[in-house]
């Protein structure tokens, strides 16, 4: 998880054969919610293996996006977290950078988490009080059928939303 960032607009896509299967074997998932979560056509993701914590953690605000996701979504976005409740914990780095959590999500509703990602992000930006620029660091991947793509954004947070544009269409 990164937390300082000088890039301006970069899109990384990567082949990969991720879905959503793979982490439902993972320690972390919960058992007990195993029918509800695996309802969700995106499921936020926590970091492993980040610097010395044992535990997977997820990027400060993540509840908050959450929040965002569930209140301003479409509806057909199912979304969930990966996680107990139990074992859910938030690392706060304090940056200028926001960290949308990891996600991975069904190509069909691929456009609509663009859209209430960038609208999370218009949000973030307007409630700053100062002038700092603000830098936005996505990782989603996208499973179309048995296989995915996975995408990196890292830039400036006014940035992202032309930057998804022409990814809106890529699994129609």
């Amino acid at each position: 998880m990164l937390h300082e960032s000088d890039k301006v607009k970069e899109l990384k896509i990567t082949e990969s054969s991720v879905t959503f299967e793979d982490f439902y074997s993972k320690d972390y998932f919960p058992k007990e919610l195993e029918g509800a979560i695996k309802k969700a056509n995106m499921l936020i993701l926590p970091y492993e293996g980040f610097r010395d914590f044992e535990k997977p953690v997820f990027p400060e605000e993540t509840q908050k996006f959450f929040h965002f996701l569930r209140e301003k979504g479409d509806p057909s976005l199912i979304t969930d977290i990966c996680i107990s409740d139990e074992d859910y914990f938030e690392l706060e780095l304090h940056a200028d950078l926001i960290v949308i959590p990891m996600m991975i999500l069904s190509s069909f509703v691929l456009p609509v988490t663009i859209n209430v990602v960038s609208d999370y992000i218009s949000s973030k930006i307007e409630s700053r009080n100062r002038n700092t620029e603000l830098k936005v660091k996505a990782t989603f991947t996208v499973v179309n059928g048995d296989s995915s793509k996975i995408f990196e954004f890292e830039g400036d947070a006014d940035k992202f939303e032309e930057t998804f544009e022409p990814v809106k269409d890529l699994f129609k």
